[in-house]
C-alpha cells in the first residue's frame, strides 16, 4: 500500500501505533535514499499514501520522526551491550566486550550513525524537551560507569565522568573511522583496547 493513497476506511482499520511504525519505516527508506534533506513531511506523506495534513496528526513535525528513527538506531545497540554486561561475569571481558560491540555497531551502520550523531536534535515550539530526556539512552550510556568502577576492582566508586568520558572516546572512534575513511587508521578494534587499557588502570 505504501506510494498508494490509502482511504480513510483503510486508516481507520490500521490502529494508530501500526500508523506510526509504517511511517518511521517510510522515513527510514527515505533517510537510507536521500539523507535528512529528502526526509520533507511532503514526501514522506506522500510514500505512506496519506495526505501531509494527516502526517502531522501522527509526528507535529520533522524532527518528531528524525527521533523516532533515533529510537530505531539505538535499540539494537543498546540490546546487544546489555546482554553482554548480563552474560559476562568477569568485570574487565565485561567492559571491553561492552565497548567493543558500542563501536563495531556503528561502524556496521554508518548511515545510523550519521542520523544519530550528525542531526542536531531540536525542540519543537513550547516543547521543554531532548531526545535524551524522553528515552532511556542516557541510563544506558550511564551503565558503563558501573561497569569501569567493577573492572577496577572498586564497585562502590561513582565513575560517572569516567563513564562520559569513555563514551565521548568510543563515539569519537566510530566517527573518525566513518567520517575520515581515506585515512590509515588502525583497526578500530586496537582502538578500544587502548582506550580501555588506560580506563581499568
Amino acid at each position: 500500500m505504501t506510494g498508494l493513497a490509502i482511504s480513510r476506511e483503510s486508516r481507520q482499520k490500521i490502529s494508530r501505533e501500526d500508523m506510526r511504525e509504517r511511517i518511521i519505516d517510510v522515513a527510514k527508506t527515505l533517510f537510507e535514499e536521500k539523507g535528512v534533506e529528502g526526509m520533507s513531511m511532503r514526501a514522506i506523506a506522500s510514500r505512506v499514501g496519506i495526505p501531509t495534513m494527516t502526517l502531522y496528526g501522527y509526528f507535529p513535525s520533522k524532527t518528531a520522526i528524525i527521533r523516532g528513527l533515533w529510537s530505531f538506531a539505538f535499540d539494537p545497540v543498546f540490546a546487544d551491550m546489555r546482554q553482554a554486561e548480563d552474560t559476562i561475569a568477569n568485570p574487565v571481558e565485561r567492559l571491553v566486550r561492552v565497548a567493543h560491540i558500542y563501536v563495531d555497531y556503528w561502524i556496521r551502520h554508518p548511515d545510523r550513525y550519521r542520523m544519530v550523531f550528525m542531526v542536531e536534535d531540536r525542540r519543537e515550539g513550547d516543547d521543554p524537551n531532548w531526545f535524551v530526556d524522553e528515552t532511556d539512552v542516557t541510563e544506558s550510556y550511564m551503565r558503563f560507569g558501573p561497569m569501569i568502577a567493577a573492572a577496577r576492582g572498586t564497585p562502590e566508586v561513582d565513575c560517572k565522568v569516567d563513564a562520559e568520558a569513555l563514551i565521548c572516546a568510543l563515539t569519537g572512534v566510530a566517527h573518525m573511522e566513518i567520517t575520515v575513511s581515506e585515512y590509515p587508521w588502525a583497526r578500530p578494534a586496537d582502538y578500544v583496547d587502548t582506550l580501555l587499557a588506560a580506563f581499568t588502570r
